[in-house]
Order: structure tokens, then sequence, then C-alpha cells
């Protein structure tokens, strides 16, 4: 219980930051000067990174996430990442970081399944709480924090290495485009989300068949409610033009929220998709069976509930490659 408390607290994290601001394939490997094997980062844009800034050669001066200029002398080979879910952007453009918080977590993604990598990477620690002399043993030249989580540590974390502070805007492919001016890989950023978007768009042909579905995202809460993944927080599943197309009841809400099973019962949609770990969605499933309520539901008394992996939570690419792949198969 303990244990799946700490998960739950670290992914609410990661929602909370999603909302404020799938597999990807085997790419060629970056080495260090010591050996290690490295991939790249992610990114999210910013009106103070110029284009100019953008391609420039190192050294280059990036605007992080609290407003400060952090100069970043050459292309980073050894990373620290503070919030597990970053570490899926780094993997999408390539670079395998040396040190992740709450690496447990990630170990149980899905969409982390292909990389071998993984088992190279050091744990630093607990997402809120990063042990500061693991990160010291692995002589980082760059370590990545989270605004609203480590603020207060980043004099202590400057000096150990440069420290840049990801920014919140949301939108996975600007995401993606920030860490890659961070990193050096922009070339690579766009083809992935070039490749991405194509995903994206046979995924919402695909489901035009559906268009006269209502589909909901819940995930586990307590006894009689549950987290509902609200359709600005994950855009990519319901937007029209950019997404998959899937539409939502009347009364869905935009941001993250907790609603009662009769909340649940009013907006009666065709699907239902749980978006956490399995174990924990089949569990709350099986609880509300004895329910007059919920068996009313459409989606109950049609047999259409779906179980989509926890990595989907952290929104990136690989996540929307592994969620179109997950959606597609249950529908078929």
């Amino acid at each position: 219980m303990k244990k799946i408390m700490k998960i739950t607290i670290s992914i609410a994290i990661m929602v909370s930051m999603l909302a404020g601001c799938a597999m990807a394939p085997k790419a060629e490997n970056t080495t260090a000067e010591d050996g290690s094997t490295l991939r790249a980062a992610e990114t999210e844009g910013q009106d103070k990174n110029t284009e100019s800034d953008f391609k420039s050669a190192w050294p280059r001066t990036y605007v992080d996430g609290l407003g400060k200029e952090v100069v970043i002398e050459k292309e980073p080979q050894r990373i620290v990442v503070l919030h597990f879910g970053y570490t899926e952007y780094l993997l999408a453009l390539d670079v395998v970081p040396v040190g992740v918080a709450s690496l447990s977590i990630t170990q149980q993604f899905k969409t982390l399944n292909q990389y071998e990598e993984l088992s190279n990477i050091t744990d630093v620690g607990e997402t809120v709480t990063p042990n500061l002399e693991k990160i010291l043993e692995l002589q980082p030249d760059l370590i990545i924090a989270g605004v609203g989580i480590h603020d207060d540590m980043r004099e202590s974390l400057e000096k150990i290495a440069p420290v840049v502070f990801k920014k919140n805007y949301g939108q996975w492919d600007e995401t993606l485009q920030d860490y890659a001016q961070i990193l050096g890989r922009e070339e690579k950023a766009e083809q992935y989300i070039e490749s991405t978007k194509e995903i994206i768009a046979q995924t919402r042909r695909e489901l035009e068949k559906y268009s006269d579905k209502t589909f909901v995202f819940l995930r586990p809460a307590s006894k009689s409610e549950f987290g509902i993944v609200g359709s600005k927080v994950y855009s990519h599943y319901h937007d029209s033009q950019d997404g998959f197309g899937m539409n939502v009841p009347e009364s869905y809400p935009e941001s993250w929220i907790e609603i009662s099973l009769e909340a649940l019962t009013e907006m009666n949609p065709d699907y239902i998709f749980l978006q956490d770990k399995e174990e924990l969605c089949r569990q709350k499933v099986a609880e509300m069976e004895s329910s007059s309520v919920w068996n009313s539901i459409t989606a109950v008394k049609e047999g259409n509930i779906g179980y989509l992996d926890i990595s989907l939570n952290t929104g990136s690419p690989l996540a929307i490659r592994l969620a179109s792949e997950q959606i597609l198969e249950h529908l078929k």
C-alpha cells in the first residue's frame, strides 16, 4: 500500500504539471567520452528563445521555466532528470539519461519496454526529494528539474552541474521541441513530431466510424469516485483537427477533477477507458459490479470498458503512439 501511495503521489504531480502546461523506434546512440550510451531530451516553446537561438551552435543560452538564462557550453552527454515523466521525451530524442528520479515507476511503463538502456540508469531518489549525493556521484553535465517541485533546490543543484527547469506548456510537440533545444536535437525532434502526427491522423481516420459515440477517460479514486482526465489535459484524444477526434459527453470537464459515480452516470458514455495501473483499474471495476448505478451506464451494459497503460498519463509522444495502439486494439 505504501508503494502504491508513492506511485499515486508521483503521478498526481505529473498530471498537475501537464494540466498546467506509441512506441518509439530504436534509434542511433550517442557515446559519451566515458563510454556511456546516451539519447536525447524533452522540449517546449517560449517567446524569449528566438529562432536564431533555436538553431545556434554550442554554447547556447536557454531561458528556462523559471525565467533564468542558462548557458549550456556544449552538447550534454551526462543528464540527470528529476522527474520520471521527463524520461520518455529524452528517449524520443535518442538520449538516455544517466540518472532519473523515481526510476522504478518508469520501469513499469509499457512505453519504455523496448529500451534495454533503462537497466543502465541510476535511480537518484524520490521525485520530490532527490538524493544530491547520488546525483553528484554521476558527475552530470546537465540537470533537468521541475518548476514547482525543485525550485528551492536550485542553489544546491547548481553546485553540481548546470540546471534547467522544464517549462510547463502542456502540448507534447512544444515540449519535445523545447527539450531538443536544450540538447541540440532540433532536427530529430522535427522528424519525430512529423511521424507522430502521421500516426495521430491515421488513428483519427480509423476512429471516424465511432463519430456518434462518446468516450470518457478515468482513473481510480475513492470508493464512489473516479478521477476523470479532462479534455484539455490530453487534448490529443479529443481534438478533431490535431488529435484522435474522440467525442466526449456534454458535461465532460476540461481539466482534471474527481467525479462521483452519479455524475458519471449522467454522462452515460458509450465507452470507458481506465488509464492507470491495470491491477488498480480492474479492482475498481470489480468493486463497482454490484452497483445498480454503475450497471446502468451504456458502456458498462455493452461491455465497452478498456484498460490503458499508466504510462499514457505522461502525455508524451511515446505515450500518444501507445495510446493509438491500445485504443484501436480494444475497439477491434
